[in-house]
């Protein structure tokens, strides 16, 4: 009697516990789904980082050296917003770079950098690495720029409608602030077939638009074929053709090193020349290429290079190259948050 009513209690803890395992079972055993995909921050990040570079260097009685003081002031800005919701992204990017030099040769401070720069990206997504896009840059000069000779100095001009003039002087005025100004607008298809922290990569092929206001710029150009150092004045010029960009950027050594390339090429189809101009398409292909390196020594210290190679045959045929390596500090008033 007692032994059968012990089998019927086992029995019922049996069946009682055959029931309840599978509410057990959901909330002890681990759920072997794969995790939900992250979804990429969206909304607005802003980026405000002003710099200030300086340098100092003394020589007296240095065999090969000229005695005196050298001085290099350097001021930068780069800032900007980010802006993305579902598919749709706007990059945005102001950078301002500054830089002046006094030596003993040129007892003056004269300007060795002068960059200003604005560009606007928009990207719609087709795929996660394709989709359409749409483009506009604004790069010019913010200061006055002069030709600073060290010597009296013969400046032979040859203006547009054919007529010379000649200046003597130690320096001779070529542009004016925010002067020559060069304008783009693009629309086509971008591709970015890798995406990583330590590189991502970014095609477009596009149409578009450039434009170059420079009336009454000048530029040297001396073959020094004469005594005298010949300058050029510089004429605004409307082109159309086809957009071929790169870029490619990235983060590497725990983050310490920096670095970002990019090259540009638009091939004019539509654009107009002078009488007796017979360069082609070909001769008239814009090339835009710039480079950063920045070493991060501490929190807010870096080393910077910056190199930029440009060519815009219609205004100046000849590459425009400039590089410059500067130690900065600088202060994040805003930058973008660490994807987690």
């Amino acid at each position: 009697m007692r032994a059968s009513r012990n089998s019927s209690l086992f029995l019922g803890f049996i069946l009682s516990f055959a029931l309840c395992a599978p509410a057990l079972a959901d909330d002890l055993v681990p759920d072997n789904k794969k995790p939900d995909e992250i979804k990429k921050d969206e909304g607005w990040t802003f980026l405000l980082t002003p710099g200030l570079s300086l340098a100092f260097a003394d020589n007296r009685s240095v065999v090969g050296q000229t005695d005196g003081s050298t001085f290099t002031l350097g001021i930068n800005l780069l800032a900007g917003f980010d802006f993305r919701s579902g598919d749709h992204q706007v990059r945005s990017r102001l950078t301002i770079n500054e830089a002046f030099n006094r030596n003993p040769v040129l007892e003056e401070f004269v300007k060795s950098t002068d960059i200003f720069k604005f560009e606007a990206l928009y990207l719609y997504s087709i795929l996660p690495w394709l989709g359409p896009y749409a483009r506009f840059s604004l790069d010019t000069s913010m200061l006055e720029g002069f030709d600073h000779r060290a010597e009296v100095t013969h400046w032979q001009i040859a203006y547009l409608d054919g007529t010379t003039l000649d200046r003597w002087g130690y320096n001779l005025r070529l542009t004016d602030g925010f002067q020559p100004l060069t304008i783009k607008e693009s629309a086509g298809f971008f591709a970015k077939p890798y995406d990583a922290p330590e590189a991502a990569l970014e095609f477009r092929l596009g149409f578009g638009g450039l434009h170059g206001i420079a009336d009454g710029q000048k530029a040297v150009k001396d073959d020094g074929g004469t005594p005298a150092v010949e300058v050029l004045e510089l004429e605004s010029f409307d082109q159309g053709g086809v957009e071929l960009g790169m870029t490619l950027w990235g983060e590497v050594f725990d983050k310490k090193v920096v670095y970002r390339v990019g090259a540009e090429f638009m091939l004019p189809v539509i654009y107009s020349l002078p009488d007796g101009d017979d360069r082609n398409t070909l001769d008239l292909t814009n090339i835009d290429i710039n480079a950063t390196l920045s070493f991060k020594l501490l929190s807010w210290m870096t080393l910077d290079y910056v190199f930029r190679a440009m060519r815009q045959p219609q205004m100046v045929d000849a590459f425009q190259i400039q590089n410059s390596l500067l130690l900065t500090a600088s202060y994040a008033f805003f930058q973008p948050e660490e994807k987690k």
